[in-house]
């Protein structure tokens, strides 16, 4: 995955908490090296994001489609930070708070940049590793001496900046630089992010909502607990792989209490199918107690209830490991198009009631009589018009769309896709690539289903765009551990042409 993904989505996090406020980006002794130590402390009650970051792990500049999808009122803001962002990219070390306080935006930075870079900036230039990603800026000389302005957004963001030796400051106001100079004097204190993620790696976000998200929600009449959202991600860039570690604490206040105390992590052990080759993989942890759903928020097929089926026994097959899978082939008519499986492992008896419930009540009505699946003792598949397979034995029950020839073998998830061990209430695989190969081929079916006049064959050109971008995502897991925590990694991202 790109690099900058898990940056932007703290950003978007950031932008929500000081609603949509964008301040982006000043005597400083030369031997200073810990950049942290420059930001000055606010009030802890205050919405924040603090970033911590070294050189490489943030990129230049927002992805187009992000920017393309911002409301119209905000992008002059994204405009500025997108100017802006490139400071991140090459300083070697970089240390930002923005920050709500007082019914007003602040920001703080302080980078350690290439001496030379320093001393353009001091001069009133803007070196060009800065100006290659950015086209809204200018800068010149500060009303307050010593110091210099920087417009950025074509003027939509004012900051002031101080370069000295090989440390830039940057505040929302010549007040802020001074601010942050009299901190690294040790005349005020400076803030303490307690990062408590991953303290060896080399990026850090974290935010604080101060409340708002609850407020916000409390405003449209819904109930919303009262514990302030703080997050912390982290995560580390090496060549085209990374890893990423997040924690969000708060966030199981807003699961109700009876589902809270259902949910159970698993080690994701039993065996399931595994489509060759494999596109996408996620799992989920299922908590008892389905049947006590509102039979208005859910009601259970027709279908399901002509094969005898109710809420308790919906509740047993449903609880549990639940596992869904993209790879391999289905046939569709004369079409081929990757095939996809529900999958529920360990239901015995309740997985073999709902595999027969299938083709006698669903599809019993067309006349098709499955053919037996290898290594499964209830069930089966068909072939034509569509390959469609609904299958079980006492440790696994599986229902999709996929040839016989792309079942491929019986595996754990636990050590082929996730760590040995880790426990997960919900995990996520994806090889892009390859769905970026499946969506061409999507394309291609779809050119020629226009061609025959059958309907769906439109949009080849938005599949193949699609596509393009998917490529360079590259091979990502995630894993939720728990409700408010959870680790990730990426390889094989390349960036966007």
């Amino acid at each position: 995955m790109r690099k900058g993904l898990y940056f932007w989505f703290s950003v978007a996090v950031a932008a929500a908490i000081v609603g949509g406020t964008a301040y982006f980006l000043g005597r400083v002794p030369e031997k200073t090296a810990d950049v942290a130590r420059a930001i000055p402390v606010i009030n802890m009650d205050s919405p924040r994001m603090y970033i911590l970051a070294q050189k490489g792990q943030v990129e230049p500049g927002f992805p187009e489609k992000l920017a393309g999808n911002i409301d119209e009122s905000a992008r002059p803001y994204l405009r500025a930070v997108d100017d802006l962002l490139p400071l991140f990219s090459f300083a070697e070390e970089s240390a930002a708070l923005v920050a709500w306080e007082s019914n007003e935006a602040l920001f703080y930075g302080s980078f350690l940049v290439p001496p030379d870079v320093a001393k353009d900036i001091g001069s009133g230039k803007l070196p060009d590793l800065w100006m290659q990603h950015s086209t809204g800026l200018a800068l010149g000389p500060s009303p307050r001496e010593g110091f210099q302005q920087l417009s950025a957004g074509q003027g939509q963001i004012t900051l002031t900046l101080l370069a000295e030796g090989n440390m830039l400051l940057v505040s929302s106001s010549p007040e802020g630089v001074e601010k942050m100079t009299a901190v690294l004097k040790g005349e005020e204190k400076h803030f303490e992010p307690r990062l408590e993620l991953e303290g060896s790696w080399p990026a850090h976000v974290r935010i604080f909502d101060g409340g708002l998200i609850s407020q916000a929600v409390a405003m449209r009449g819904e109930k919303a607990p009262e514990t302030p959202i703080d997050a912390e991600i982290a995560w580390k860039v090496k060549g085209d792989s990374g890893d990423m570690a997040w924690n969000v604490s708060g966030a199981s206040e807003w699961i109700p209490e009876d589902v809270l105390s259902r949910l159970k992590p698993v080690e994701w052990k039993k065996e399931i199918v595994l489509p060759d080759p494999l596109i996408m993989a996620a799992g989920l942890s299922v908590p008892e107690g389905l049947e006590t759903i509102d039979a208005d928020q859910f009601e259970i097929p027709g279908w399901m209830k002509d094969a005898g089926m109710d809420r308790n026994s919906l509740n047993k097959l449903l609880s549990g490991p639940l596992l869904l899978t993209v790879g391999g082939q289905s046939r569709a008519f004369l079409f081929s198009l990757p095939g996809f499986l529900v999958q529920l492992p360990g239901r015995g008896v309740s997985g073999e009631k709902w595999v027969e419930s299938i083709w006698n009540t669903k599809w019993g009505g067309f006349g098709l009589s499955p053919k037996t699946v290898a290594g499964f003792t209830h069930g089966g598949m068909i072939n034509m018009p569509v390959t469609v397979v609904a299958a079980a034995r006492d440790d696994l029950a599986v229902a999709g769309i996929i040839s016989s020839s792309s079942l491929g073998k019986l595996s754990s998830p636990a050590g082929s896709i996730l760590p040995p061990g880790e426990k997960a209430l919900f995990w996520f695989y994806a090889d892009f690539p390859r769905g970026a190969e499946a969506l061409e081929q999507l394309a291609k079916v779809g050119g020629l289903a226009g061609k025959l006049g059958i309907e769906g064959g439109k949009d080849v050109e938005e599949l193949l765009e699609m596509a393009r971008e998917m490529r360079s995502l590259g091979e990502v897991t995630l894993i939720f551990n728990d409700p408010e925590s959870g680790r990730g990694s990426w390889k094989g991202a390349s960036p966007l042409e």
